[in-house]
């Protein structure tokens, strides 16, 4: 999986998050940047995301954060844990890619 250094655009097509404000950016990240930094496992972090209402998906070479409904909330990186340090202590995530390949899932 490649790593994307470019600015995150907003594309409905792959389901992208609009950028966050500060103020919900901040918040974001006091209740889950803790969850994010004592995960142990890739499926350790989904358990501990689930328990907050949220989970884990893949578009376009970004890890996005999704609502308990779907909805994309925000990438890694918006919250100050992007998808390549995760994966240097987390491991290579495992993925499954949908027919087009443009998103994924962890694979359990």
């Amino acid at each position: 999986m490649a790593v994307q250094s470019v600015p995150l655009q907003s594309d409905a097509t792959l389901g992208m998050p609009m950028p966050l404000d500060s103020e919900t950016a901040m918040l974001l990240r006091t209740v889950l940047l803790p969850h994010f930094e004592r995960a142990t496992s890739w499926g350790d972090l989904c358990a501990r995301l689930a328990s907050k209402g949220y989970a884990i998906t893949f578009r376009g070479g970004h890890l996005v954060l999704e609502d308990d409904s779907g909805k994309p909330v925000c990438t890694g990186s918006m919250i100050g844990t992007p998808l390549s340090r995760l994966a240097n202590r987390l491991g290579r995530p495992k993925l499954r890619t949908d027919c087009s390949g443009a998103s994924a899932t962890l694979q359990s």
